[in-house]
């Protein structure tokens, strides 16, 4: 595409700044040597692997990609038997190794990323084995080899320290000897020639015996080697020169090893580079919202925004377009018509590099090319004026357009006479609106507001413009003109109102006040959208409130189905217990009625019969609801069926019962179809053997409850019931009165219970009851 197009709609900008979220410079190269592509099939490859490295930074799984640099000179010098140094030894281990952790962390998770997880499988794992060899004998700031690099290296270093530290002893004790130390220029130990050597003045050379390697600038100076040393050096000479000679041969070892991997290093370098830029796309993107384009042949960009906007304070536009070949926009300066147009060129061209655009819906064609024209095209260099060099740039723009074509015109065929220029604005609009597949331009020409108005295939859009405030709104209208506001742009600007004031009174009134009916009409489009984003509003913070009420709901509706359950578990507890205290108290009653009783008995079964009445209390307070169930049969039950047989359970086997009825018959029936008799068992009713304690004076045979609570009158009735039977009244009367009636249902329904009442009636005035105890 045409770069002056790419760098008037500020795409370099864009992929610097991909550039910078890059992790390498490999990565950093490729971000600014990115194209927008025409080819549909490369335009959704891109697409995909950024969506794919969104969703990896999503998932915090980030491939570690920096430390990786660009080996490849290093290795195809080692294709050429040349012995790399330390230092690119070391940067191809750190490539490898960081390399093959990016890639276990992106194949590791190809349910997200497959195609990057298939790039990434360009990185060879087993290239870790000549990286670990070069990590073991190369130092980690790649300064040199390690001693352990080789055992005969770490021996021939060791003999060149120790032999270095010999001859500085025999040095500094040759320099402290008397015949020596008045013969030195200086006391400190020199090196010359690679050996170390002592400053010897010239005029007492004589007195230092041995090799003169050196002599200073003026002569006065020589550096003697003396003799005494000269072994010892030669000897620290050859040890130095085998220790290089086996670094060399280590060197050229990990330099082969590395010539044989050559062309999987060259894929592990091409493979991070890839997953960089894939990586580094995301992150942009992600970084400003963008969304994945969806290509249409239509144009539709809902909530666009600028890239190069602060995200804050950026005003997003909408367009949908459609199948429209031309838009028109115009309205004030300083009004974002040119920030539009740039917004839809750079929406297009970041979507064909592979970037999503920041929007919150788009849809897009793939464009062959992206045409502009935008800027001052003045050029003293070439003798070009403003407006012809946006003719050279429009003659450009139609040889180049096709029906495949974005062409993005600003003040089209301005800096001549309005006059001359409105005409060729519409004449190449015309054009290019049969020619390119759309094309965007900016104006001030009223003529062309009307040609767009009168076509089918072109629209208007304005940029809004607060008349109240003389200030821009930043926002895209679709639908209508815009209109110029120039003289309130300059007055805001501060030119001098009375100027200004000249300048309106020269206007037409016509077009003046044409200009005046546009601006209420913004003015009420502006009102009316503000109201409905008002309504949007509270609409959603209603939404929001009946979501949040419904979840309320919800919570309370659970936290009370817990309390329920905990509440059902705790009654079933207590009911069971009582139900299992009622059966044995029972039995008890029924097994003492059948037996001679002495007095402690008869206290105990007083007591038994207390505990049983509160058992039963119990009971019906739990009959209620879900929780109410019927208390299971056993043997000694007075029972009847559903077909008439009355009689006593003998015994239960499975899930049938042996019911005896009174004649002494048998008969085997379900148990669910058995109930409890309302009517007391024949052993009950005339048992066989009478038990009577003695009775006691201080117990009358009338209970007076009259003006007591229901409940107080029923316990006064129980335990009265329970005295007289212990003193063996057969017969007592409890007073209840009659009043509404609610005391004496009361006192006879706690009658019937006690297991003790034989019967219960009431007296002649039916203010009393009698109760005939067993």
């Amino acid at each position: 595409m045409d770069g002056d197009a790419l760098a008037a709609l500020e795409l370099p900008a864009i992929l610097d700044r991909l550039a910078a979220a890059a992790a390498t410079e490999l990565g950093a190269g490729l971000a600014r040597a990115l194209a927008p592509s025409a080819d549909a099939g490369v335009v959704a490859g891109r697409k995909a692997l950024t969506l794919e490295a969104v969703a990896l930074l999503d998932a915090a799984e980030d491939p570690p990609l920096a430390g990786v640099t660009d080996v490849t000179a290093a290795v195809e010098r080692s294709e050429r038997e040349g012995v790399l140094g330390p230092s690119e030894l070391r940067a191809i281990a750190v490539a490898v190794r960081v390399a093959v952790d990016a890639r276990r962390v992106v194949v590791t998770r190809r349910d997200l990323a497959p195609g990057l997880a298939e790039i990434a499988e360009g990185i060879e794992p087993s290239l870790r084995v000549p990286a670990e060899e070069i990590d073991r004998c190369v130092e980690e700031d790649g300064s040199d080899l390690r001693d352990t690099a080789s055992t005969r290296l770490r021996k021939l270093r060791a003999e060149v320290r120790s032999g270095g530290g010999r001859v500085r002893d025999e040095l500094a004790r040759i320099a402290r000897s008397a015949g020596v130390r008045d013969a030195l220029q200086e006391s400190f130990l020199a090196e010359r020639g690679g050996r170390p050597v002592l400053a010897v003045r010239a005029a007492s050379r004589a007195q230092v015996p041995g090799i003169v390697h050196d002599a200073s600038s003026t002569g006065q100076t020589v550096f003697v080697e003396p003799l005494a040393v000269v072994e010892l050096n030669n000897r620290l000479a050859e040890a130095a020169a085998e220790a290089r000679e086996e670094a060399e041969r280590i060197l050229r070892e990990l330099s082969s090893a590395v010539a044989a991997r050559a062309g999987e290093l060259r894929a592990l370098v091409a493979a991070a580079a890839e997953l960089d830029l894939a990586l580094a796309c995301g992150s942009l993107s992600r970084g400003w919202h963008g969304v994945a384009v969806e290509v249409a042949d239509e144009v539709r960009l809902i909530g666009a925004r600028h890239p190069l906007l602060d995200r804050a304070t950026a005003v997003p536009i909408d367009l949908d377009l459609g199948a429209l070949r031309a838009l028109v926009i115009s309205g004030p300066n300083t009004g974002g018509k040119t920030v539009a147009l740039k917004t839809i060129g750079l929406a297009a061209l970041l979507h064909q590099c592979g970037l999503l655009p920041p929007a919150a819906e788009a849809t897009l064609p793939v464009f062959d090319d992206v045409l502009a024209d935008i800027g001052d095209r003045q050029s003293i260099e070439m003798s070009l004026s403003t407006f012809s060099g946006h003719v050279r740039t429009l003659v450009s723009i139609l040889e180049n357009a096709t029906a495949r074509s974005l062409v993005l015109l600003d003040e089209v065929a301005a800096g001549t006479d309005p006059q001359e220029g409105a005409p060729l604005a519409q004449a190449l609009l015309e054009r290019l609106a049969s020619q390119a597949r759309l094309t965007v331009v900016t104006t001030h020409y009223a003529e062309l507001k009307e040609w767009a108005s009168a076509r089918d295939d072109v629209t208007n859009a304005a940029t809004g413009f607060d008349v109240e405030t003389d200030t821009p709104l930043y926002r895209l209208a679709l639908g209508r003109p815009g209109t110029s506001h120039a003289l309130r742009v300059a007055e805001r600007l501060g030119l001098d109102p009375v100027v200004v004031g000249d300048a309106r009174s020269r206007v037409d009134p016509e077009r003046l006040r044409a200009s005046e009916l546009v601006a209420e009409a913004e003015t009420a489009e502006r009102g009316a959208r503000e109201r409905r984003e008002e309504a949007e509003r509270t609409f959603r913070r209603a939404e929001e409130r009946e979501r949040e009420l419904a979840e309320e709901v919800e919570r309370v509706r659970a936290s009370a189905e817990r309390v329920r359950r905990d509440a059902h578990a705790a009654a079933e507890r207590e009911l069971a217990e009582a139900r299992a205290e009622i059966a044995a108290l029972r039995a008890e009653v029924r097994k003492a009625r059948r037996s001679r009783r002495d007095a402690d008995q008869d206290r105990a079964l007083g007591g038994a019969t207390e505990r049983a009445a509160r058992a039963e209390q119990v009971l019906s307070q739990h009959k209620v609801g879900p929780l109410e169930a019927p208390m299971p049969l056993a043997p000694g039950d007075p029972v009847e069926s559903d077909v008439g047989v009355r009689g006593t359970i003998a015994a239960v086997r499975g899930g049938e019962a042996e019911v005896v009825g009174a004649a002494g018959q048998r008969v085997r029936i379900p148990l669910a179809r058995l109930r409890p008799s309302r009517e007391r068992a024949p052993e009950e009713r005339a048992p066989v053997v009478q038990v009577r304690a003695a009775a006691r004076g201080d117990v009358s045979d009338q209970l007076d409850v009259r003006g007591r609570p229901g409940h107080e009158a029923r316990e006064q009735v129980r335990r009265f019931v329970d005295d007289a039977s212990l003193a063996g009244l057969r017969e007592v009367r409890i007073v209840h009165g009659r009043g509404t009636g609610a005391l004496r249902a009361a006192v006879r329904d706690e009658l019937q219970r006690h297991p003790l009442v034989d019967r219960a009636e009431p007296d002649a005035a039916d203010g009393a009851t009698i109760a005939h105890l067993s």
